[in-house]
């Protein structure tokens, strides 16, 4: 448990925390947007839909152990949730009682010992949850309503898309003509260690801002990430909590966007 504690104090700790980031200049720069950010609160309707879709063998946040089942099921919660919601998001602030959360650790291979090995999901809180997936659809939508993300090569986590398929299917057919024509082919898998546990959190800030993410949405994710604390758990629940000083977390609903918007920079260079 020690080694486990030490481990993540250290993946979790600041790494230059000052560094500003600039988008390089080789990297085009974005149009101005064709359509404006809808910074309106998310509705009730928008908030169900939400709850409806998320998944009911979800584990619930230790912490509080509520399940999204009770809000499924209950329209006085959801209610008084997007009253919440809607406070929090127009004050811009996410209250610190939202960020504090469980991380439970699963193994992936090799050394059940070493907990490098172990891939760690974050469990939130479910009125955080559904906060950051309001965040996610509000920044999705204009995103792609304006064409700022590129969503040809980049397919992971993106909505309606089943991007693993899509690079399967593309890539048995590459292989497929490169023996019926004979031709030599080499194929070159990455897979970059601790992805999500390397972005740094001043680096989202600049790439929002190249992203033409307004203000006050950046200020919200500013928000989310200061301060945010996880317990680990492997064995207790009685752990103390780690301040989360760089990545996205795993389990978080922003973190897939943020780590893709990341990306997006780069691949918009290649493109």
């Amino acid at each position: 448990m020690d080694d486990c504690l030490k481990y993540f104090k250290s993946a979790l700790t600041k790494v230059n925390p000052n560094k500003i980031f600039q988008i390089p200049s080789w990297i085009p720069m974005l149009h101005d947007p064709i359509i404006e950010f809808d910074l309106e609160p998310p509705t009730y309707r928008q908030i169900t839909n939400i709850i409806r879709k998320m998944k009911t063998s979800g584990s619930p946040c230790p912490l509080d152990q509520i399940s999204i089942i009770s809000f499924k099921r209950c329209p006085y919660l959801r209610t008084y949730s997007t009253e919440l919601i809607q406070a929090v998001w127009l004050s811009g602030s996410v209250p610190d009682e939202w960020k504090k959360a469980c991380t439970i650790l699963i193994h992936k291979k090799n050394d059940a010992n070493l907990p490098e090995n172990f891939r760690p999901i974050t469990l939130q809180s479910v009125p955080l949850k559904v906060f950051t997936s309001s965040l996610r659809n509000a920044m999705f939508s204009y995103l792609l309503a304006n064409n700022f993300i590129e969503h040809e090569m980049q397919k992971s986590f993106t909505p309606h898309i089943s991007g693993t398929f899509e690079h399967t299917a593309q890539m048995a057919y590459i292989i497929n003509q490169a023996r019926i024509r004979q031709r030599s082919l080499v194929i070159t898998l990455l897979d970059l260690k601790n992805a999500f546990g390397e972005v740094h959190h001043n680096l989202i800030q600049s790439v929002l801002g190249y992203h033409h993410i307004p203000q006050h949405i950046q200020l919200m994710v500013k928000s989310l990430y200061t301060n945010f604390k996880t317990s680990i758990i492997a064995s207790d629940f009685n752990n103390p909590f780690v301040e989360v000083g760089r990545g996205v977390l795993q389990g978080d609903c922003l973190s897939p966007l943020l780590f893709n918007l990341c990306f997006n920079t780069f691949i918009q260079h290649i493109k």
